[in-house]
């Protein structure tokens, strides 16, 4: 009786230990499941008016008329922007960090609204359009790529439901991912990780690429899309960018100028304004904000030990 004591007591103990720890391994999964269901009930803050309009394409141009914002009151991130973006023109967005780039793009899509001014399509105030179908309209592709724990199909055909295999074999040809997809264990079966955890850094930006030639936006907005990039990398992607811009209109943020001298225009941002606008070759010439970040990047290129 006393060995069976002994063997039904050291059999007890791991569940009864397990017990006693019980409360201190749920209380943490308690918190956090209370702030996920905060956030999931919180109300949205920009909403759609109820007379919202579909979008109505873009066939002139997105304008933005004296547009102001700030993140606090009193704190001013943007001033006085006034900006004309042509349809299948692409416009450059350089300057220091804080000058309000990525702010600019983030109120195209109404993620923020403007606290003055206007921004329109056509002609059309993104007020009145429906958040939904502007969101639809919009493809980006940013330096943090967000990949799903699930197979390369699946990613690159993301928030599309059924979409036939040779489409998304076409977009990944497009955007110089097919053959390195095809070297993978299981093709466009193989799942890439958390986050994408399986493959490289340039590999992760080609099938965000090839994301958004699969749902074929027309307007396109590349945030620090090649800067974590190494050369050879950034050759392929920069392939691939190529191929996504033809016949859309793009915003593309860059502090890698020679990313973007090619760009139809060059929009140089300075605590929150816009300081200066052209090609690269005429704003080389003024000799003003755009030439000495020029000079100061390729000054500390040409010194950089190899």
């Amino acid at each position: 009786m006393f060995v069976g004591f002994l063997v039904l007591s050291l059999k007890l103990y791991a569940p009864v230990k397990y017990v006693a720890k019980f409360p201190a391994i749920v209380q943490p999964g308690l918190v956090g499941a209370e702030r996920v269901f905060e956030f999931l009930d919180a109300p949205a803050e920009i909403r759609s008016r109820p007379d919202a309009l579909p979008f109505p394409g873009l066939n002139d141009a997105i304008r933005f008329d004296g547009v102001e914002f700030a993140y606090r009151e009193g704190d001013p991130v943007l001033r006085d922007i006034d900006l004309e973006v042509p349809k299948g023109s692409v416009v450059a967005l350089v300057g220091p960090s804080g000058a309000g780039k990525t702010t600019l793009v983030d109120l195209v899509g109404r993620f923020y609204e403007a606290r003055r001014g206007t921004i329109s399509i056509d002609g059309v105030d993104l007020r009145d359009i429906s958040i939904t179908d502007l969101r639809r309209s919009l493809g980006i592709v940013s330096q943090e790529t967000v990949l799903f724990h699930d197979t390369v199909l699946a990613n690159i055909a993301y928030g599309q439901g059924e979409v036939d295999r040779a489409r998304v074999e076409a977009a990944a040809r497009a955007a110089n991912a097919h053959a390195f997809i095809e070297a993978l264990p299981d093709g466009y079966e193989t799942v890439v990780g958390e986050r994408g955890t399986e493959l490289s850094g340039g590999q992760r930006q080609r099938i965000a690429i090839a994301r958004a030639l699969l749902r074929d936006p027309p307007i396109l907005i590349f945030d620090e899309a090649t800067s974590a990039l190494d050369t050879e990398s950034e050759r392929l992607v920069q392939n691939a960018i190529e191929q996504l811009l033809q016949g859309r209109t793009v915003f593309v943020i860059a502090h890698r100028l020679s990313t973007i001298q090619r760009a139809d225009r060059i929009v140089v941002m300075e605590a929150g304004r816009i300081v200066e606008q052209g090609r690269h070759e005429e704003l080389l010439a003024r000799g003003g904000t755009y030439r000495r970040l020029h000079d100061l990047q390729f000054r500390d290129a040409s010194i950089s030990p190899s």
